[in-house]
């Protein structure tokens, strides 16, 4: 074996021992991501900051990034004040329901229900299976099994949040640490190269992460008027839930819209069903409807189309590729992904026709 295949198998190797301890550390990568996240989100915020004077003088870099993490750490602590106090009150609803009263007010329509399923030959929809089901959907022990679990991982959930607090600030604060890093790890004749992906990734994905945060806005406000209006309690809970579950392209909309119908049948079950209840959830519907129509043709073209550059049918492609791929998760980080992959190809790769395709709006 001569020596430039030892070479290639040390190198191998080395590259499989590279992913197997990023493997073993997932957790701090996981950090290290969303720290990456909220200093791209700040970033703006930061630019603002270092233009004011007072008395002739910058604001230190370390006071901007103090004043943008304690803005970030002020929000999700106003998150989590506003959400407990609801979740407590959704628990005392569950534990005050009677299943079997539900099933007596509700006779008529689960009798119609299960001669349509025996029609359609359709097993599994009897009554006591609904009852049966009814029940384990409504056990109140439900939402105190999960805050239990989050309890009992208080210490982890709290390392993790210091974790990525600490990061964050530090990266906010020296803006060349990722250069530094770049400029340790990237052979010469690439690194401008490397710098001007690194520029541009920044510039596309801080706008879009920004986008992001006010379409979840947007979207909680519009859910959450429109529920006031209706009259649905707790419709500051749902929708905050929608907004955030509406990151998820597609499906999220979909997702929030039946945990939004579900929280307000439960707390509308006195409620007579033909004349109360079904009015009532058509108009829940009729207020998710209105936030889906706003961010389908407002909030999505302009988030997806004027921050990464892309067109419409191309994000949706990319999408429904990456849910093919890996899910969920696949479906969140598509947009982002593909926007580094596209700058990545324009700077390296720009003389395939392919390439000038997809990055030519860059």
């Amino acid at each position: 074996m001569n020596r430039q295949n030892i070479r290639y198998i040390l190198g191998a190797l080395l590259l499989i021992g590279v992913f197997y301890l990023l493997w073993l550390v997932r957790e701090i990568g996981l950090y290290f991501a969303i720290s990456i996240v909220l200093a791209l989100m700040g970033r703006p915020i930061m630019l603002l900051l270092g233009k004011i004077r007072f008395r002739g003088k910058k604001i230190p870099s370390w006071a901007s990034a103090l004043t943008v993490l304690l803005t970030i750490i002020g929000i999700i602590f106003l998150f989590v004040l506003t959400i407990i106090p609801i979740i407590n009150k959704e628990a005392s609803i569950l534990s005050s329901i009677d299943v079997n009263q539900i099933i007596n007010d509700y006779e008529e329509p689960i009798i119609w229900l299960e001669q349509w399923m025996q029609r359609l030959k359709i097993e599994g929809m009897d009554r006591e299976t609904i009852a049966s089901s009814a029940a384990e959907y409504l056990d109140p022990t439900i939402i105190g099994d999960f805050i239990s679990a989050v309890l009992s991982n208080v210490a982890n959930i709290l390392i993790g949040f210091m974790s990525v607090m600490f990061i964050t600030f530090f990266l906010l604060k020296d803006r060349m640490i990722l250069n530094n890093i770049i400029n340790t790890v990237t052979p010469d004749k690439y690194l401008e190269s490397v710098h001007k992906v690194l520029m541009h990734t920044k510039n596309l994905l801080s706008r879009y992460f920004i986008g992001i945060a006010i379409q979840i806005s947007i979207i909680a406000t519009i859910v959450s008027v429109g529920l006031t209006i209706v009259g649905i309690e707790n419709a500051i809970l749902i929708g905050l839930l929608a907004g955030v579950i509406n990151i998820i392209p597609y499906l999220g909309p979909i997702i929030g819209g039946t945990i939004g119908v579900t929280i307000a049948v439960m707390s509308n079950l006195d409620l007579e069903l033909q004349t109360q209840l079904l009015p009532l959830i058509l108009k829940v519907l009729a207020v998710f409807a209105t936030a889906q129509v706003t961010d389908n043709f407002v909030l999505q073209p302009l988030i997806f189309s004027k921050s990464v550059k892309a067109h419409p049918l191309e994000i949706f492609f990319v999408i429904l590729i990456a849910g093919s791929l890996a899910g969920i998760v696949g479906m969140v980080l598509a947009v982002p992904t593909y926007t580094f992959l596209r700058i990545v190809g324009k700077e390296f790769f720009h003389g395939y026709k392919i390439v000038q395709g997809l990055t030519k709006d860059l």
